[in-house]
């Protein structure tokens, strides 16, 4: 599914501002994923790393993390872990 050009701005956004949190490839590939339409795979994939590392998003990451999934139609079990 496409969602425009607006709402993978929004995504890569959301994954540049995990600058220095994530690993720099991490980065990169969730980048290239929503810049070729695999938005979904991207925001899962960016969610699993930021439980795995640790990295605790701050209230405006979370709820932009909501919004994008809430967008998407992804479960709840894709994010609600990160609260």
């Amino acid at each position: 599914m496409r969602w425009g050009w607006r709402f993978e701005k929004r995504l890569i956004k959301l994954i540049h501002d995990f600058n220095g949190r994530l690993p720099d490839e991490y980065i990169g590939e969730y980048i290239s994923l929503a810049e070729h339409n695999e938005c979904a795979v991207a925001l899962e994939n960016l969610c699993t790393q930021l439980y795995e590392y640790d990295v605790v998003p701050v209230p405006e990451e979370l709820t932009a993390i909501l919004e994008l999934a809430n967008t998407m139609n992804l479960k709840g079990d894709t994010w609600d872990f990160l609260r």
